[in-house]
């Protein structure tokens, strides 16, 4: 028995019509959603690390110390910031703290650097870490690296006897890079 389209009815006909018309309409709504989520994505394309802080006794405790996370200003993200996730380590035998941040621009064509900066440490006891204030361009940056809470904080001021620079200053703390993404992905939402 052989079933053809034409021994249908003109109701079958419609309702296949229909059929055909409806499938073709989701597919085009779900066509403009994943284009439109590929242009958000495209506004934040990475993940930047989580947020984790060891303490490490060696010989002595608290001989090493390591943060990892990504920096955000206290007072909100500032205008025309990079994406960056930074990891710093501090070692009591040379009383030394080495920030490395990588950095990550989208825009244009796109690039990571990364950026290694050594900090004196001031002050080393059980609570604490903090380093001498490291000045570069306009501003002057100091590491606190808190023991306790496990948290990393940086400050950053004005530079001093320079009259061209205008940067303001703030704090700064060391979070997870999830926020990144996740704040980027708010922002590029209509």
């Amino acid at each position: 028995m052989k079933f053809t389209l034409n021994k249908l009815s003109r109701e079958t006909h419609k309702a296949v019509r229909f059929g055909y018309i409806a499938a073709i309409l989701v597919l085009a709504v779900f066509a403009f959603m994943t284009y439109r989520e590929l242009q958000i994505q495209r506004r934040a394309p990475v993940f930047l690390p989580s947020y984790w802080f060891y303490v490490i006794d060696l010989p002595e405790k608290a001989s090493l110390v390591q943060a990892h996370g990504t920096w955000y200003a206290e007072q909100g993200a500032q205008s025309g910031e990079l994406l960056q996730t930074t990891k710093i380590e501090c070692r009591k035998t040379k009383m030394q703290c080495v920030e490395s941040t990588a950095m990550v621009s989208v825009a244009g064509l796109g690039f990571l650097e990364s950026t290694p900066m050594v900090f004196d440490v001031e002050q080393w006891n059980e609570t604490e870490i903090v380093t001498k204030p490291e000045t570069v361009k306009c501003s002057s940056r100091t590491i606190t690296m808190d023991l306790v809470k496990k948290q990393a904080t940086s400050i950053v001021a004005l530079a001093p006897n320079i009259k061209e620079c205008k940067d303001a200053p703030r704090t700064l703390h060391l979070e997870s890079g999830v926020k990144a993404h996740t704040e980027a992905m708010k922002k590029s939402r209509p």
